[in-house]
């Protein structure tokens, strides 16, 4: 349950799917990576990076390759070949990542606006990030109602722009830095011992909910594993080179964004103001996600149908041809709106009651989206649909599905235990 790609099935050409691709793959979350870098270590973070980035390409492409025998969207998939338990599980795990990347959004858009204007007042302005956070919620609380979201996807085609510009001169002071300093900084480590776990964590791939969706869009989805990994390479590229430059420069003091180690100027204080906009005007696009997934469970009995056993009339969907579809007694749609208007409320409320108490460890927050969010969705789920759907496949085969379920899984529980421990 993901907003997928504007664009009808069977129609898009290769290079419209590879744009899809990496503007899904490549967002603000890239700010993070020279922080991130630092958590790790240079070598390390490198090494990682690339290893993360084969295996969840490996895991897309088990997850197309499934999808061919057993159609539907991701959670369908789940509930087909497991039952209505992994389904619900694959919905909680998109609601998580998502409520996640939000809340992260939330404290990233404070921490811009308090040092934006620290910044151009001189230090005269000083502003609590719990009062952005606050304005933040009740603003989004006015968008979260607006039920017609095709008008965003607009801002969010103007955002990544704004990100591609922002990253051009984040690189561009990063080498000045280097080039003023006589070379890299000096506290530039290889591997970080104390800290390496949230590198782990650190969400970068977050596009595997639109994957099935963008490969349904290509008029020749044959060409979707070239275009895919066309796209990560492309994608892995700009994370190490802006993760790695931005870590060389400024070294041990890097920022947990990094737009805060650029220096005071009119071109540094456009950016933050670019990313502020992008980020506020694309957000309801980032929770509608959640939003669906939140609805139909706390509504569904009030505007759908039950199934109910013929013989009992206990409920019972295991077996379609025991059960029989009755309405149960809907609300009126005016009810209905009041109470989804009241759902949306609520769920911008838990976003900003997470972000505040996140408070200052953004780097912790971003952490445990990618290691509890978004690990599962890129590497246990699709190595389990796999698995299911193909149990003639060779030793190597079973052996990678495997490998991909119990490295997902302790490396989940890991990283979100070390994230409330270092």
């Amino acid at each position: 349950m993901t907003a997928g790609p504007d664009v009808a099935e069977g129609t898009a050409s290769a290079k419209r799917a590879f744009l899809l691709l990496i503007k899904s793959f490549i967002g603000t979350g890239v700010l993070f990576l020279p922080s991130a870098f630092k958590d790790g270590g240079l070598t390390f973070s490198i090494v990682l990076l690339i290893v993360l980035a084969y295996f969840a390409v490996y895991g897309m492409l088990l997850l197309v390759k499934t999808n061919q025998t057993i159609p539907g969207s991701f959670e369908e998939m789940g509930g087909k070949l497991y039952g209505k338990v992994m389904e619900y599980v694959v919905l909680t795990s998109v609601a998580l990542s998502q409520v996640g990347f939000c809340s992260a959004y939330v404290l990233f858009v404070a921490n811009n606006m308090v040092e934006f204007l620290h910044r151009v007042s001189g230090g005269t302005i000083q502003v609590a990030q719990l009062t952005i956070v606050f304005i933040q919620i009740g603003l989004y609380m006015f968008m979260a109602q607006i039920r017609r979201i095709e008008g965003f996807a607009a801002f969010s085609l103007v955002g990544t722009a704004f990100v591609a510009f922002g990253l051009i001169v984040i690189a561009y002071y990063s080498i000045d830095n280097i080039v003023s300093m006589g070379g890299v900084a000096k506290d530039v480590v290889q591997f970080n011992p104390d800290r390496f776990s949230l590198f782990i964590g650190v969400y970068t791939f977050e596009g595997i909910g639109l994957v099935i969706p963008i490969s349904h869009s290509m008029r020749n989805r044959a060409q979707f594993p070239m275009v895919l990994s066309l796209a990560m390479t492309v994608t892995v590229a700009v994370y190490l080179f802006m993760g790695a430059i931005g870590y060389l420069s400024f070294g041990a003091h890097v920022q947990t964004i990094v737009l805060f180690n650029l220096p005071s100027s009119n071109l540094t204080s456009t950016i933050y103001v670019l990313y502020i906009c992008a980020i506020v005007l694309s957000w309801p696009l980032v929770l509608f996600p959640a939003t669906v997934i939140v609805e139909n469970a706390v509504l569904a009995r009030v505007r759908g149908q039950v199934q109910t056993d013929r013989k009992t009339g206990d409920a019972d969907a295991t077996n379609p041809e025991l059960v029989e579809k009755k309405p149960v007694a809907a609300w009126s749609e005016r009810k209905i709106f009041w109470a989804q208007n009241v759902v949306r409320a609520a769920l911008v409320l838990v976003v900003g009651m997470i972000a505040y108490a996140a408070g200052n460890a953004l780097d912790k927050l971003v952490a445990i989206i990618g290691g509890f969010g978004c690990m599962p969705l890129s590497y246990v789920y699709p190595a389990m649909y796999h698995l299911k759907v193909h149990p003639e496949q060779g030793f190597v085969g079973r052996f990678l599905d495997w490998f991909l379920i119990v490295v997902g899984i302790a490396s989940t529980a890991y990283v979100t235990w070390q994230t409330f421990t270092v």
